[in-house]
């Protein structure tokens, strides 16, 4: 394989152990969606590969620390630079979706490379409001190594969208529960066929990226594959976009 990854949270002196070489890169990929959708038991399965039975509550933010090293076994044309090994290390920033830190989430969102949404499959809302949320990071954020701007609200990075709690929605697709009054009014209204359609809540069907992966934190269930591929995109457009300034530096 010419990507691998391990697991770390604090110490950077592990991926020097593993590849013998010091750190290459830094990226920034933030974690965002609506308060209770599982964004914090997904993280800690990203990054320690196991479930957490009851993750606390996060507090403005938390951020860990995954460990991927690059490089080649063989001389692969794929190899970023010169067949060495290079360790990248991807932050990621587990935004509180608490609306009592709405205020002050902007001064998380700094030198952004990417951004991961998590809804909740049980609760269409927390989908919806994707959206809301990828507004609020490409106008209050700021970006490193931009791609564009034709992510979902302007987004400049690239971006990934999980659908969590996969393991409480039956098979038929309707939702098990619900996270306010307001919506177990509207499953009741809607069982019973009394919710004119006008008045159904979007699916959010605009949204890009909306056939995003499905993961069941609490069962230690998610796409690894898709998720580590997603870390490879960010750090290999980190690394264009450095090599770019530095070329750019020297032919000044």
């Amino acid at each position: 394989m010419f990507w691998k990854d391990s697991s770390a949270r604090s110490s950077s002196s592990s991926g020097r152990e593993q590849s013998g070489v010091g750190p290459f890169g830094q990226v920034r990929v933030l974690v965002v969606g609506d308060s209770g959708v599982g964004k914090s038991s997904l993280v800690h399965l990203i990054l320690e590969g196991s479930a957490i039975a009851r993750p606390a509550q996060t507090v403005g933010c938390a951020v860990g620390i995954k460990h991927v090293t690059c490089g080649s076994a063989g001389g692969s044309s794929n190899n970023i630079s010169n067949d060495a090994e290079r360790n990248f290390f991807v932050e990621l920033w587990d935004v509180s979706g608490h609306d009592r830190y709405k205020a002050c989430r902007s001064i998380f969102y700094t030198q952004i490379n990417g951004v991961i949404f998590v809804y909740d499959l049980s609760q269409r809302k927390t989908k919806t409001n994707l959206n809301k949320w990828a507004v609020e990071v490409a106008e209050t954020g700021t970006f490193s190594a931009l791609l564009g701007s034709g992510g979902p609200g302007g987004l400049p990075v690239p971006y990934l969208v999980i659908a969590n709690k996969v393991d409480i929605v039956p098979s038929d697709g309707t939702r098990v529960r619900s996270g306010s009054i307001v919506d177990l009014a509207r499953q009741w209204l809607e069982k019973r066929g009394l919710l004119p359609r006008s008045e159904e809540l979007p699916l959010t069907e605009s949204f890009p990226g909306n056939s995003g992966l499905i993961s069941a934190a609490k069962e230690a269930r998610y796409d690894k594959e898709a998720v580590t591929k997603f870390f490879r995109m960010v750090c290999f457009n980190y690394f264009i976009d450095l090599l770019f300034h530095t070329s750019f530096f020297f032919i000044c």
